[in-house]
């Protein structure tokens, strides 16, 4: 949640005008009333905007606070593969003078240790897995954890991550955790073990998936993983279609930056 003072005072002038808006229609059912004219209905819109002004405040929070960013970081980060933009954008918020408001969130982070990733900044993404779980409630305390586990997983902390990983699923989890549960054990962990057959079918399988459909990192995460996996196993035609894919399509990122390397050294 970062607010900034100029987030404040939009929110309070929106704020405000609904006040306005829901006192004038009960002022007007008060004056109608008086007057003998039956106009109940003023009566009940302005209690509904009085209402929504209420709402309004924590919707305002939300919107500006976090939602904004959160959109600005799926808009880069998944869909126009500018990973660095984004960082530069929350570091200079994070640091700005003009926060009165200044507590990250765990979507926010996560969005932030994706784009790291996708700099292939190693350090800074398990930096910020560990402010994630540091921040996390109870109920987002396991999703931050697993968030971890999958980083470590591959970044070949074999040991950690399985020690990390076994402990979280004693946790109680939700359907979301159990979904990412599944996709480590079935890319991440069988990526390290050497389970290349099951990687390759989990990720040809998220290719064909129609909903949800994958967006541009998804894609370019997976056609990576693929390329990896056959490379892996000597079949060096395949890698080379998943991984010109990825110098291709791989926008901004580091993931564009190996593709063509790995390429070169295939060919």
């Amino acid at each position: 949640m970062f607010l900034t003072k100029k987030s404040i005072r939009k929110i309070l002038i929106m704020a405000i005008c609904y006040f306005i808006l829901g006192s004038i229609a009960i002022f007007l059912w008060f004056v109608f009333n008086n007057m003998g004219i039956n106009e109940n209905f003023l009566l009940i819109l302005g209690i509904i905007v009085y209402l929504l002004c209420v709402l309004m405040i924590f919707w305002g929070r939300y919107a500006e606070g976090k939602g904004k960013l959160i959109n600005l970081g799926n808009k880069l980060v998944r869909n126009e593969l500018k990973p660095a933009e984004f960082v530069l954008h929350y570091e200079s918020l994070k640091n700005s003078n003009d926060l009165v408001i200044k507590k990250s969130s765990v979507e926010v982070l996560q969005l932030v240790a994706i784009a790291y990733e996708s700099l292939d900044d190693k350090e800074n993404v398990l930096v910020t897995v560990d402010e994630m779980i540091d921040i996390a409630d109870d109920k987002k305390k396991a999703f931050s954890n697993l968030i971890k586990c999958s980083f470590l997983f591959s970044y070949g902390n074999f040991e950690e991550a399985e020690l990390f990983f076994n402990e979280t699923q004693k946790q109680k989890l939700d359907i979301m955790c159990s979904g990412l549960v599944d996709a480590i054990l079935k890319c991440d962990r069988a990526m390290a073990m050497g389970d290349y057959k099951t990687v390759e079918a989990y990720n040809l399988k998220l290719l064909e998936r129609s909903f949800p459909k994958l967006d541009n990192l998804g894609k370019l995460v997976v056609h990576y993983k693929l390329g990896e996996v056959y490379e892996k196993l000597q079949d060096n035609s395949k890698a080379a279609t998943y991984y010109q894919y990825c110098a291709d399509f791989g926008g901004e990122t580091a993931i564009k930056k190996s593709a063509i390397e790995k390429l070169q050294h295939i060919k």
